[in-house]
């Protein structure tokens, strides 16, 4: 007995299940290829027409190129290929398959050119917003992972993106899905824009506040300044080595044999990253470790510091423990930090966050590979000191502003889950909606 699978209202394409008012085309049925022109660094200029290279498909544009970071000349635009309203631009090349092909749709007026490695899809009868997001989408991506070729570099080519298979709605509803999604995508980027300018405020608040250019009204003592090894500080701060109020304690020598997937959370130099935790499905030791391993259990509040590769990007890998990640146990090769006397453990990790003691650290770490940090290093970097109340009330503030800026990150993951659920819904007719008249 054959068994026929059925879907009311819907049909099974190579696809899968779309609905019976939608088409699967191939993308070369719906319009024509271009290649841009190698654009090379010599020939951008601070000013002049816009351009858009292949590597800031990846890094600048998501969806719909919005705005243009490259510029050339006049003389360069005549012989390079221009880009037009409505064109999508795929990237030719990349370092993995799962890099190639990606896609922005051009959706301004201005006057733009492509330049090299990229692919340019141009007079469809689609909306260029609703293919914009569909080529983002796995439906499409599993299809360019296949097409990719080569090994260092990997290339696909528009006689690959031609064979594209794609699920085309009517025209009214593309519009529409395009419209729903693109309401997700501007709270996204005002939750971004927000999230930058909280992170501006507070690295200048910790420029002033960290250093006794600016102070609370209740704590200004004597005034004026003095000269210290750390430049001018106010009179009634001191300058300390880091060694002689902070204590840095080590992990145990936990190995990957000791993991498991159900335990107490396990804190390696890989969950540390800048400002947070970040745990992985490797990152559990057995329960009963806890008890025989108690010195080296973390709880909420507790700051650690990676030791190896201790500097990303001119940032430190310093976290503060939240409720969720507590308990955990330290791995070598991690510190926590802890106070001897005269300094608040918080003002201290704010302190630390600081370009001046990156770079200290940076002139005493070990020349390995990889570079690494040891106690003795540490312990002799320079902290100006302000009175204890002072630290506390410099600290409150720079944390309530790490609170204000870990909100708006949570509620960009909400948004950003909320689009991913909306575009595999949408894009693949899942969840339909009602077209505009």
């Amino acid at each position: 007995m054959t068994i026929i699978e059925t879907k009311q209202g819907y049909q099974k394409t190579k696809l899968g299940w779309i609905p019976l008012d939608w088409e699967v085309k191939e993308l070369g049925s719906l319009g024509v290829f271009l290649k841009g022109k190698g654009i090379t660094k010599k020939e951008l200029v601070e000013e002049g027409k816009a351009c858009i290279r292949y590597g800031e498909i990846y890094t600048k544009h998501h969806y719909f190129i919005k705005d243009f970071y490259s510029f050339i000349n006049e003389s360069t635009a005549e012989s390079s290929v221009r880009i037009y309203k409505n064109d999508l631009l795929f990237t030719g090349s990349g370092e993995t398959l799962a890099d190639i092909g990606k896609c922005v749709a051009f959706i301004d007026n201005k006057e733009a050119y492509a330049g090299g490695d990229i692919i340019i899809f141009r007079e469809h009868s689609q909306d260029t917003k609703f293919l914009g997001f569909l080529f983002n989408q796995y439906i499409v991506n599993r299809q360019t992972f296949k097409l990719g070729q080569g090994n260092a570099v990997v290339h696909i080519y528009s006689k690959g993106i031609k064979q594209l298979k794609i699920p085309l709605p009517p025209l009214a509803e593309q519009k529409k899905i395009a419209k729903i999604l693109s309401i997700w995508g501007t709270a996204i980027s005002k939750t971004k824009a927000l999230i930058e300018k909280k992170q501006i405020l507070k690295k200048g608040l910790m420029q002033v506040l960290l250093t006794g250019k600016v102070r609370f009204g209740e704590f200004v003592g004597e005034e004026g300044t003095k000269k210290s090894k750390l430049g001018l500080i106010p009179k009634d701060w001191e300058v300390r080595k880091s060694g002689t109020v902070l204590r840095y304690l080590g992990g145990a020598a936990f190995k990957s044999k000791d993991s498991v997937s159900v335990g107490v959370k396990w804190l390696k130099i890989a969950n540390v990253g800048i400002a947070k935790v970040k745990w992985d499905v490797n990152s559990f030791l057995p329960y009963s470790y806890r008890d025989k391993y108690a010195q080296y259990v973390l709880g909420e509040d507790d700051i650690v510091l990676a030791l190896t590769r201790p500097i990303i990007n001119n940032k430190l890998k310093i976290a503060r423990l939240t409720r969720s990640d507590a308990p955990a146990l330290l791995n070598q090769r991690v510190a926590k930090l802890e106070s001897k006397k005269g300094i608040d453990i918080l003002f201290a990790y704010q302190f630390m966050q600081l370009p001046y003691f990156i770079h200290s650290m940076n002139g005493s770490m070990a020349g390995t590979d990889p570079p690494n940090i040891g106690f003795n290093g540490l312990n002799n970097i320079l902290i100006p000191l302000p009175p204890l109340p002072e630290q506390k009330k410099i600290a409150k503030v720079l944390s309530t502003c790490d609170e204000a800026i870990e909100k708006l990150n949570q509620e960009l993951a909400q948004l950003e889950a909320q689009k991913k659920g909306l575009m595999q819904q949408l894009l693949t007719g899942a969840k339909r909606v009602e077209a505009e008249a």
